[in-house]
């Protein structure tokens, strides 16, 4: 019961965050679009979009990071791997090159 109330509770966190991040970058657009000095509006749309990349690559981990912290996904052993040869017992062929 606790680890599927914590799954809620960081889903719920974590769109609360983008969608805060969505806010904040929409009205940072705004204003840095209505801006009148034409070099300050193209500094500042560059850092809107500079900062608004690592906000939202930043929800997208921490909510990776929840999720893998709450399932305990991050404590799995790697699956065995394959005995056999990937091309099924025979060698690639050579093509010659033009």
């Amino acid at each position: 019961m606790g680890k599927i109330l914590l799954g809620v509770m960081a889903v719920a966190c974590a769109a609360a965050l983008s969608l805060a991040t969505m806010l904040a970058l929409v009205q940072g657009t705004i204003m840095a679009v209505s801006l009148a000095d034409l070099p300050l509006r193209i500094l500042a749309v560059a850092a809107d979009i500079v900062i608004g990349t690592v906000l939202l690559v930043g929800c997208i981990y921490l909510a990776t990071h929840l999720a893998v912290r709450i399932l305990g996904v991050g404590n799995a052993e790697f699956p065995p791997l394959p005995d056999s040869d990937p091309f099924g017992g025979s060698r690639p062929v050579n093509l010659p090159k033009n």
